[in-house]
């Protein structure tokens, strides 16, 4: 599904660009085995950075996804990378993001 919005794939992480940023979409297996994967997704902000291929520990916000529905995860994380494509728009939800993943400070104080 994120092949048909625009991401391009490399390995295990999908990036689509943004006006402003860059949506990073990425699929982690688990160290400890068992079949466990991970879903990690972040967006990158230009203004605070110059990479064009960030990895997904790279990005200036980050979350690890809900499996519990895999149905929606392309949905629901699609709809994350809209609500944070500008650094404006993040960091008006950064308070909230930041109780659920990673937010850099620099993102925070963003006006």
């Amino acid at each position: 599904m994120l092949n048909g919005q625009g991401f391009v794939r490399s390995g295990a992480t999908w990036r689509k660009e943004q006006d402003e940023s860059v949506a990073v979409f990425n699929v982690q297996k688990s160290g400890f085995g068992g079949g466990t994967y991970y879903l990690n997704i972040g967006v990158y902000y230009h203004a605070l950075g110059n990479d064009m291929a960030p990895a997904e520990s790279q990005c200036h916000v980050r979350r690890r996804l809900d499996l519990t529905d895999p149905e929606t995860v392309a949905a629901k994380a699609l709809e994350w990378f809209a609500a944070r494509s500008t650094l404006t728009a993040a960091a008006a939800l950064a308070e909230e993001d930041s109780k659920k993943g990673l937010v850099f400070k620099e993102v925070r104080h963003a006006t």
